[in-house]
């Protein structure tokens, strides 16, 4: 299956990337990634993160309480006051931008060879490919590991 090998690699190279990036502004690129989502989703609480990431709660936490020693994110209650919201703070803000930037521009050079229209359908085929690997995760869970029953 040479597409998902070069899938592979890519992502290989592209979190390389993201990790020299990322290094320096004292930041992991998992970290950024949450800034990023808070950016896009502004007042997302972290439990909207789990749901998109398809990750633990634990591992949310641990990202947003560690963003938010750094002064990067911060809370804010909603009506309910144990719903928390997450929101970007100037600090937040600006870091985010500075790596935004950068990511931009090594994204802008891997994709410049192809229009923006071979682009938009590349991720909409990957973004099927993927809600496909989440089906088979879940018909795999809920069938005990048994692959063949599909």
């Amino acid at each position: 299956m040479n597409l998902f090998s070069t899938i592979y690699r890519l992502n290989k190279w592209y979190v390389i990337r993201l990790q020299e990036l990322c290094s320096t502004h004292d930041i992991t690129p998992v970290q950024w990634l949450v800034l990023h989502h808070i950016d896009e989703n502004d007042n997302c609480t972290s439990m909207d993160i789990v749901k998109e990431w398809s990750v633990e709660k634990p591992t949310v936490s641990s990202l947003v309480r560690k963003l938010s020693e750094q002064h990067l994110i911060q809370f804010t209650s909603g009506k309910d006051k144990r719903q928390k919201y997450l929101s970007l703070t100037t600090e937040g803000k600006t870091r985010y931008e500075e790596i935004a930037k950068k990511v931009m521009e090594l994204q802008t050079f891997v994709t410049e060879p192809f229009s923006d229209q071979m682009v938009n359908e590349w991720t909409e085929q990957l973004m099927i490919a993927e809600n496909r690997m989440k089906l088979y995760q879940e018909n795999s869970s809920n069938k005990g590991g048994n692959q063949n029953e599909f």
